[in-house]
């Protein structure tokens, strides 16, 4: 199981600077939460939807939803809903006629559920809310790579990658952590907040 721990760089924005670090930490130790500055409170308390992270407590870390997060696997999309989700243009009845010649489906294929195997596969992989979290947060420069500079925080990212298994997801083991990354998300203007998961 690849395990990939990335940290944030001190002092390469306006936010995380050595004394937001201490002060960050200093914050944890004391409440075991993650600090709350007055510009993180605005955007964690603008309704932000689906461009939320949400934490879950898991025994002694959080895991990180993209979205509300869901516990159960759904119902099959169907195919031709799959095939547009990876960016196949599928609206016209030409491009569907193209795409059944040129794969070997069938037009009911096409409209019928997704086989379970395949439709898992890709929920753990790619659909839940624990893996749009992995993949957003790889997509963006949220943890800028090299060696140079004070680095701060540690963000695990986890994957699966085996037959029984694709699920990917990032969590976090300490509460400074989660205020470094509300902090960084910030710097870039992501309008994505970080939020606790509440019952």
């Amino acid at each position: 199981m690849p395990v990939t721990r990335r940290s944030l760089l001190v002092g390469a924005g306006s936010i995380i600077t050595a004394t937001f670090v201490k002060d960050a930490f200093a914050y944890a130790a004391d409440t075991k939460t993650p600090m709350r500055t007055a510009h993180i409170a605005q955007q964690v308390d603008a309704p932000l939807g689906p461009r939320t992270l949400y934490y879950e407590r898991c025994e002694d870390h959080w895991r990180l939803h993209l979205g509300e997060p869901q516990f159960e696997i759904p119902e099959p999309q169907l195919l031709i809903e799959n095939l547009r989700w990876h960016g196949y243009a599928l609206d016209t009845q030409q491009q569907i006629d193209e795409l059944c010649a040129e794969s070997g489906w069938t037009e009911k294929q096409l409209f019928a559920p997704m086989n379970g195997w395949d439709w898992e596969t890709q929920w753990e992989h790619s659909l839940n809310p624990e893996a749009q979290a992995f993949q957003f947060l790889s997509d963006h420069d949220i943890f800028p790579k090299g060696e140079r500079g004070r680095r701060a925080g540690e963000v695990i990212f986890e994957e699966f990658s085996n037959p029984a298994s694709c699920w990917r997801w990032v969590e976090v083991h300490e509460p400074a952590s989660l205020t470094l990354l509300q902090a960084r998300l910030d710097e870039l203007s992501l309008g994505v907040g970080v939020r606790p998961l509440t019952a």
